[in-house]
């Protein structure tokens, strides 16, 4: 998903606005198959970003975003992780949003 999920190295993020059907669907698909989820604490440091920050745009996706929250938030993260992935997901969503 390159719509600023904090995983991985720093990288170029993509120049103009994140369609939201596209998150969309990506967040379906990860809801589907939460296996597939790579770093479940970036994904929850990003959608906690979304819904705290944006909380509209968190909407806009629908029960699904919700329902990958939930499942993140079963995740036993290391707190200090996640804050520091919240606040990296934060400089890129602004940048998106």
């Amino acid at each position: 998903m390159g719509v600023g999920l904090p995983d991985g190295a720093a990288r170029e993020l993509p120049r103009g606005r994140v369609d939201a059907l596209e998150v969309r669907a990506a967040i379906v698909e990860l809801a589907g198959d939460p296996d597939r989820i790579p770093s479940p604490e970036a994904l929850l440091a990003w959608l906690r970003a979304l819904r705290h920050h944006w909380p509209q745009r968190f909407d806009e996706l629908g029960g699904e975003a919700a329902a990958c929250l939930i499942r993140a938030l079963e995740v036993d993260a290391d707190p200090n992780r996640t804050l520091k992935l919240r606040r990296i997901a934060i400089e890129n969503l602004a940048t998106l949003l």
